[in-house]
């Protein structure tokens, strides 16, 4: 057995046995690259049980738990290629608990990428010696963020490999969620941390920006003014100051005189009443008695 490598599509499977005897121990490597061999991407390991989910988070490896307490699972990190990056996975079949059931290999982008931007992306499965036995290549990625390449799954007494190529739009964090991985609260922290510092920059920077408005002006504050009395005609002067309303004079041109009395001496030739004004109508009197 070996000698060569077999090329998988999607969808396909293959016993490890059939491939090589040495396959208690495998290494898989993810690899991709760009024309300007500056793509990258992150991968992560997801070991499931019979329900098709992790038995808790310290069941997901990446690059901030990339070692397995029983040396099932190691991730290796990157090597440099001539057009991008190759990263390798170490697994040691033997050592993985007995109620996992699948092993999942996946890789993600980050600040936005796509897999679709990527050129050669694929991965490859070799036994403990190192050689070579399956590749699978991933052709049609897109715009997904995140993809699962392949899985390791029991069979019988073996292990089996199946090529998978399932895209997710939703990253990493949409990826495990699916398989169980509880990642609510420290999204839940980071977004709180973003808000809080997006609400201290929007606090400097509306401080060094916006003008601190100056003191109102009060009358106390102008002797000139405060002193000043105003007077009825100061303030028919002034726009929006009002005195007590001007009562108009029935007659028009003519000016208000005071009541006055008139003697009898006044009154010959006249027909005005002993009190009336001295303008306008005659105020209507009875006679006097002339016996007084």
């Amino acid at each position: 057995m070996g000698g060569f490598v077999r090329e998988m599509i999607k969808g396909a499977n293959a016993t490890l046995t059939d491939l090589s005897d040495d396959v208690g121990s495998v290494i898989v490597s993810l690899g991709w690259g760009s024309p300007t061999g500056e793509g990258d991407a992150d991968v992560s390991v997801l070991l499931l049980n019979t329900s098709g989910k992790v038995r808790s988070d310290e069941d997901f490896y990446f690059y901030n738990h990339p070692v397995a307490a029983d040396g099932s699972v190691q991730l290796l990190g990157k090597t440099p290629t001539a057009d991008g990056s190759e990263d390798r996975i170490s697994f040691d079949l033997a050592a993985v608990p007995s109620d996992i059931d699948r092993i999942v290999i996946t890789a993600s982008r980050y600040d936005g990428a796509r897999f679709g931007e990527l050129e050669n992306v694929g991965i490859t499965l070799a036994d403990a010696a190192g050689e070579s036995l399956l590749r699978f290549a991933v052709d049609d990625a897109g715009s997904v963020t995140a993809v699962i390449f392949g899985e390791l799954y029991r069979r019988a007494e073996g292990w089996k490999f199946r090529a998978v190529g399932q895209g997710y739009e939703s990253g990493l964090a949409g990826l495990a969620t699916d398989f169980g991985v509880d990642i609510e609260d420290d999204a839940a922290s980071k977004a709180d941390t973003q808000a809080g510092l997006d609400t201290a920059e929007a606090y400097e920077q509306t401080n060094a920006t916006t003008p601190v408005p100056a003191p109102p002006v009060t009358l106390a504050a102008v002797p000139a003014l405060a002193n000043r009395r105003t007077t009825p005609s100061s303030r028919r002067s002034r726009p929006g100051v009002h005195g007590p309303p001007r009562r108009r004079s029935r007659f028009p041109g003519r000016s208000r005189r005071p009541w006055r009395r008139t003697t009898p001496g006044s009154r010959r030739g006249s027909s005005r009443s002993p009190y009336s004004r001295a303008t306008g109508t005659a105020r209507r009197v009875p006679p006097r008695c002339c016996c007084r």
